[in-house]
């Protein structure tokens, strides 16, 4: 009889994970769920269902009828730090229905700290860390034929009231062998998944990964899923996804959201040649760290159709910026931003407020820095330390850190640094937005932008949201 495997995206509605911003707020396809999902498909016979609870916005009561209807011999489920606790509420649900389905947790936040997730979430059974496609397959083969856990690598697991872990696997080089997302197994992804409005040029659009990996140092992130080496789709890889995007899901627009999609250079700018040689018509953005981008290369992106980039500026205080291991200047900043305008291309800039050593001199010159630098765009957070990121396990040393996984997305204050309070953090993060926002540039460039009603309609649904946070007073 054939095996079944069920990989679930958890509950988690837009408020958990945006807060007052949820109207403004984003959904994108889980592109590494999918990924697994094809591996398994194939490489096994096994029949393989992705169930995305976020995106069908269900319930845990929901999901569990889905599940129940499904029967699946395994339950795949993935999670990052904001949705873990959804998650375990759901592997709790479902082991109360029904005992004996196995369940393997995946993502970023168990693979940053396995021991501790499994040892304070209990109807997790194993764990996949890192990179899951091969693992994920290792280990249906292991558990089908009855073999011993400790001979897959990438794992954790119980054994005797115990938790182990397996060697770390070695991350995929060869990512061509992958094969494409299992898009057909989420819902359609041009109708059921809300991009950044602000993000987007045409619909419908959508997210893409062609990178794996960043070189940077940054301590406030966490690379321990893909790690610090860069490996990447070929060109060629990259643009049959694309055409595959465009074909069967009538994709307009793409979101390139690698770490850093200029990173591997000649394979870059390989990719912009192929662009270009297949007019394709497609727009698309991207990410990028402030030191990668040249003037050269910018201008051929913008001829490969590339209209916004999104750069992780972070603070307008270098003394911050330095603590962080940026490894980049004021001045630098200022020189990409230049050369990315020069080329015709829209910059966004994203900025964290709360930061470990700020002050409201530093929040200060963080807007003025905002303003003088002509962003097209404009995103701050409040600072949090996430699980797996340097700064971590050491955030408590800086100021006050409410480590609450159901609070950390970024736009809830959890950390608070020494010599500010958590009303300082709001005033200074509503004051940001708004010395960007309303100003009348910005709004008519954001009018200038809309393409049709429904990016309209979006438009006003975020703004609306905006003017809520900004002006509403809390209770």
């Amino acid at each position: 009889m054939t095996k079944k495997i069920l990989f679930i995206q958890p509950p988690l509605t837009l408020e958990e994970r945006y807060g007052k911003l949820a109207g403004g707020g984003s959904s994108a396809p889980p592109i590494g769920l999918a990924q697994v999902a094809a591996a398994v498909r194939n490489s096994l016979s096994y029949d393989v269902i992705i169930l995305d609870a976020e995106a069908l916005e269900l319930t845990i009561s929901d999901t569990i009828k889905r599940i129940r209807s499904e029967n699946p011999d395994y339950i795949g489920i993935t999670a990052v730090t904001p949705s873990i606790y959804k998650a375990s509420l759901l592997a709790k649900a479902i082991k109360d229905d029904n005992s004996e389905q196995l369940i393997i947790l995946g993502g970023p936040h168990v693979t940053a700290i396995p021991e501790y997730t499994l040892k304070n979430y209990p109807c997790f059974d194993l764990a996949v860390l890192g990179e899951g496609e091969d693992t994920t397959v290792e280990l249906l083969q292991s558990l089908k034929n009855g073999k011993c856990l400790t001979n897959v690598a990438g794992i954790a697991y119980r054994d005797n009231g115990n938790i182990l872990k397996t060697p770390k696997r070695l991350f995929i080089t060869d990512m061509d062998r992958l094969p494409f997302p299992a898009w057909d197994l989420l819902p359609n992804i041009a109708e059921y998944y809300r991009p950044p409005i602000f993000s987007v040029k045409r619909l419908p659009s959508t997210s893409l990964v062609t990178t794996r990996g960043c070189p940077g140092k940054c301590t406030f992130c966490d690379t321990s899923v893909f790690g610090q080496k860069v490996r990447g789709f070929s060109p060629e890889y990259v643009l049959k996804m694309i055409n595959r995007l465009m074909h069967e899901y009538g994709i307009k627009d793409i979101l390139f959201d690698d770490d850093c999609a200029p990173l591997l250079k000649a394979r870059f700018e390989r990719l912009l040649d192929m662009l270009i040689e297949s007019d394709l018509g497609l727009s698309w953005s991207c990410n990028s760290r402030i030191d990668i981008v040249r003037p050269d290369v910018l201008k051929k992106m913008k001829r490969a159709g590339c209209w916004q980039i999104a750069y992780g500026i972070e603070s307008g205080s270098q003394k911050i910026l330095d603590f962080y291991k940026k490894g980049i200047t004021l001045k630098k900043i200022e020189e990409a931003l230049a050369w990315t305008r020069d080329a015709g291309i829209m910059t966004k800039g994203f900025f964290m407020v709360g930061n470990p050593l700020e002050t409201s001199e530093t929040v200060e010159e963080t807007i003025n820095f905002a303003k003088r630098i002509k962003l097209d765009d404009f995103q701050i957070t409040s600072f949090t330390p996430l699980p797996g990121s340097a700064v971590y396990p050491v955030a408590d040393k800086y100021g006050w850190f409410d480590n609450d996984f159901r609070r950390m997305n970024m736009w809830n204050i959890v950390f608070v640094p020494n010599g500010l309070s958590k009303k300082d953090i709001l005033h200074y993060s509503k004051k940001a937005f708004r010395s960007f926002y309303f100003r009348p540039s910005i709004i008519l460039s954001y009018l200038k932008r809309m393409r049709s009603r429904k990016h309209l309609i979006e438009l006003l649904r975020g703004f609306n949201s905006l003017v809520s946070y900004l002006f509403v007073k809390e209770k």
